[in-house]
């Protein structure tokens, strides 16, 4: 049997994605921390970890002994002679904790959609201190944390966590780690488990677990464990530096060192991409190669071989051996490091309409198309903008191509609160205006309405912070892509998002999150159904625009005849 292990990924999950599909095992242990920072943008994190800091020293000064962060807080808010100023930020608190809370399993939701696209191989997620208890996530049925599998006669079992406060994680989602202090839940596990193999985030006492100045900071109760019960392998993180392969009183403990990139003091960042590659018969090892995801290619970098129950070790890549063992990068360049890459909205955007149109090809259209706008606003008196979903490109567009566009609709003095696109088709008037722009663009052959926006439920959602409203998320998006053709109303609204950043930057994070997951689970599912019932179990519904690009681009369907405008 062959076992693929990585640790520490921290949010890089291009690079799991590339590393399914470049290898090939019966198991995978995916092992924290799998995220990287529990929201989408740094501003929000930041944001938090100030919050944290705050509350951390004023229950210090309280000397308040409640253990759990949150509970703290819950009692402080009950205190009627509580300074405003207090009440207001705990407030903030609570809310973004929430906001956290829901980041972090979109999150998790991504990853298992790539999970998911490697159908044949049981692969198993363990959590870090970084991570949520995975129970209550989209990776339940992946979880290794205080679970235990039976494969290919070897028993694989796990204990997540770390005894740390990690900044910026919420400590009421944090997986509780109750191990080394006294009665241990952790070693009760495997004591009525009797694991083969062990994954802990944690390392075992003195094995891969120094910490720079306080020394050896492992779990003894792991490594007494390991000792006395003949463990076969016991894989571990959690601390990037402290990688490699050692075999004490018959356990073999491995540290493939961070998978994910991963900043570092000074603005450096450790570039990751490590992961062993395990080989099992009858139920012994018998070789771990440490290898290194780069690009697209697997390199190995040292391969540990059992020859007559002795180990040898041959470097079979000295130059990323050599890179490793000195701590610095061999695959990537400093000016990798330091350059701003495009949006992430915008690149995943461009999986969805594909069709960039130059500015000379539509040019001609952005008349025709201004001329249409004026006319439905003079006669519904509403406001309409159009912006055509793309770029300008050196190439001239084909003459058979349909340029995709989106509308955004705004109608002054409505009290209705900005419903939901559906929810106000049944609004006075509502389906004549979209009655009118479908014929009205009709009349354009090359022209198709992709999406259409309503501006006031999109405004309202910006003035109150709504993180979940899925018409911000795609006004957000489209605004990143697109390029205007007429109307001013549209603008209003952007200068209104722009002044919001950290919203702005959430939404936009939020929207990549499920424009990603569309990509991943469409990959695997033959068909629609199929991939709606799939979308179903991870509480996710895509808009009817989205379902029919996915439609058009992965199942064939001819997007020119349908000219609908939702």
């Amino acid at each position: 049997m062959k076992i693929i292990y990585l640790a520490d990924i921290h949010g890089d999950f291009d690079r799991v994605k590339r590393l399914l599909a470049s290898t090939d095992a019966q198991v995978y242990i995916v092992a924290g921390d799998l995220i990287d920072r529990p929201f989408f943008s740094e501003a929000m994190a930041a944001r938090y970890r100030n919050l944290q800091s705050s509350f951390s020293s004023l229950q210090g000064r309280w000397k308040d002994d409640s253990a759990d962060l949150d509970d703290f807080i819950d009692t402080l808010l009950k205190h009627t002679d509580l300074a405003v100023d207090i009440r207001e930020q705990a407030a903030a608190y609570r809310e973004t904790t929430v906001r956290a809370r829901r980041s972090m399993q979109q999150k998790y939701k991504i990853l298992e959609s790539i999970l998911f696209l490697k159908g044949t191989s049981r692969i198993l997620c363990l959590p870090g201190n970084y991570d949520m208890d995975l129970q209550y996530t989209s990776l339940h049925g992946r979880d290794l944390h205080r679970h235990w599998y039976h494969v290919a006669e070897l028993r694989i079992a796990g204990y997540g966590g770390a005894d740390v406060t990690t900044p910026g994680i919420p400590n009421r989602y944090a997986v509780p780690y109750n191990a080394d202090r006294g009665s241990s839940e952790m070693t009760r596990f495997f004591a009525e488990t009797c694991p083969d193999i062990i994954v802990t985030h944690k390392p075992a006492h003195g094995i891969h677990d120094h910490v720079s100045p306080m020394g050896e900071s492992g779990s003894p109760e792991l490594r007494r464990f390991c000792e006395e019960n003949q463990v076969l392998l016991c894989l571990t993180g959690h601390i990037h530096d402290q990688w490699g392969f050692e075999e004490f009183e018959g356990t073999i403990f491995m540290n493939p060192s961070n998978f994910g990139a991963v900043p570092k003091p000074g603005g450096q960042v450790a570039e990751g991409g490590f992961f062993y590659d395990i080989d099992t018969r009858d139920r012994q090892i018998i070789s771990v190669t440490l290898s290194k995801l780069v690009g697209d290619k697997v390199h190995d970098i040292v391969v540990h071989e059992s020859t007559g129950g002795q180990w040898n070790k041959d470097i079979v890549d000295r130059e990323r051996f050599g890179a490793l063992l000195s701590g610095k990068n061999c695959d990537r360049r400093e000016e990798d490091e330091n350059r701003v890459p495009k949006s992430d909205i915008v690149q995943k955007m461009r999986l969805f309409f594909p069709e960039l149109a130059t500015a000379g090809a539509t040019d001609a259209l952005a008349e025709d198309v201004e001329r249409i706008a004026a006319r439905i606003e003079k006669q519904f008196g509403v406001a309409v903008a159009v912006d055509l979903l793309g770029e300008d490109r050196l190439t001239t567009s084909r003459a058979s191509s349909v340029l995709e566009v989106v509308v955004y609709l705004r109608r002054d003095g409505d009290k209705t609160g900005g419903k939901h696109p559906e929810e106000g088709i049944g609004r006075p008037g509502c389906n004549d205006i979209l009655l009118a722009l479908q014929d009205a663009f009709s009349s354009l052959p090359r022209i198709r309405v992709a999406d259409w926006i309503d501006l006031n439920r999109t405004a309202g959602a910006i003035q109150t912070h709504d993180y979940e409203c899925d018409v911000a998320q795609r006004f957000a998006a489209y605004r990143a892509l697109a390029r205007p053709l007429c109307g001013s109303a549209a603008d209003l609204v952007e200068r209104q998002l722009q002044a919001s950043p950290a919203y702005r930057s959430e939404i936009e994070g939020t929207g990549c999150a499920y424009m990603e997951i569309f990509r991943n689970l469409a990959g695997r599912a033959k068909d629609m159904k199929v991939f709606e019932a799939r979308l179903r179990e991870l509480g996710i519904t895509a808009p009817p625009a989205f379902k029919k690009k996915i439609e058009a681009i992965l199942y064939g369907r001819n997007e020119t005849q349908d000219q609908e405008c939702d």
